[in-house]
């Protein structure tokens, strides 16, 4: 018989690659994790990670154990769901994770009316953007996630994790207040218009940056990418500045007193939609879905 921590290990280590970085999400230590996994491969009987230079891949008998665990995962969660359920009671600790932009907006109003409707539920919050977000996630380091993905981008597919779309808000651009430029009878702006200007770009927000490199390749130029900083109060101060233009999320928007022109674009339309990401088979956990209806709520009165 598999122990399913065991299993759990081996699937977390699918997800972070590397036997320390699956210590440090679970927080255990690299030989802990090396030990499990090695009396898993005996408990098997097969073969299950092979070198790879200075990583590990996963064999194919361990790619059929992962996609094997994650349902027995999501039973184990639909599980607890359902003998949660069995109680009114909404209490306990719930554990958030949310990006930057939306901790900022939607989780205030959220954990405000969680507060009054369930006074004996605790919810923890930490911000993670969301790579490191679902990788938290799926080792059960958080409960809920708040993650998002850009229109031009892969989405969030993962059988291990159930997202729940919360809303889609468009991309502006953000101009200092003097530029020439002027929208169209829509109040849009093209981002072909928009070659050879200088840009703020974010940081560390990869997806972003992807997406604002695509959209301009699309729109025939590239970038130049003049500043970078991860702040939108300090992004915003260098376009006001006249320092450069960028793009924006609407509710870096709401976050940020932003005096600067914001203009949708378009040519190609750019979007970036929320979800609340929650382990598979978990959604119905009485907390989880009282912190999920919360969000859909906040999501609601500022996306539309």
């Amino acid at each position: 018989m598999y122990e399913v921590r065991r299993l759990r290990l081996l699937r977390d280590l699918s997800v972070h690659g590397t036997v320390a970085a699956t210590a440090a999400a679970c927080s255990l230590t690299p030989s802990a994790v090396s030990q499990q996994l090695s009396i898993l491969e005996r408990e098997v009987g097969a073969e299950l990670l092979l070198r790879d230079g200075r990583g590990l891949v996963l064999t194919e008998a361990a790619r059929v154990l992962v996609r094997h665990t994650e349902r027995i995962l999501a039973e184990l969660e639909q599980a607890k769901a359902a003998v949660s359920a069995l109680t009114s009671s909404v209490s306990g600790v719930l554990r958030l994770s949310a990006f930057a932009t939306a901790a900022g907006t939607l989780v205030p109003d959220a954990l405000a009316e969680c507060r009054v409707r369930h006074p004996d539920l605790r919810i923890r919050l930490a911000e993670r953007e969301t790579p490191e977000a679902l990788g938290t996630l799926k080792s059960g380091g958080v409960d809920v996630a708040l993650v998002h993905e850009y229109n031009l981008l892969a989405g969030v597919t993962d059988p291990g994790v159930t997202v729940i779309p919360l809303g889609t808000e468009p991309l502006f651009v953000a101009l200092p207040k003097e530029s020439v430029l002027e929208p169209n009878a829509d109040g849009e702006l093209a981002l072909p218009e928009l070659r050879g200007e200088q840009w703020v770009a974010p940081k560390s927000d990869m997806a972003l940056r992807d997406t604002l490199e695509r959209a301009c390749g699309l729109a025939g130029f590239v970038p130049d990418l003049a500043y970078t900083c991860d702040d939108y109060t300090v992004i915003l101060a260098l376009v006001r500045a006249g320092l450069g233009v960028s793009l924006v999320p609407r509710l870096a928007v709401e976050a940020v007193a932003a005096e600067v022109r914001l203009y949708p674009v378009v040519e190609p339309r750019l979007t970036r939609t929320v979800f609340a990401a929650v382990r598979a088979g978990s959604a119905e956990v009485p907390s989880v879905a009282a912190l999920l209806a919360a969000l859909r709520r906040a999501a609601e009165s500022i996306l539309g």
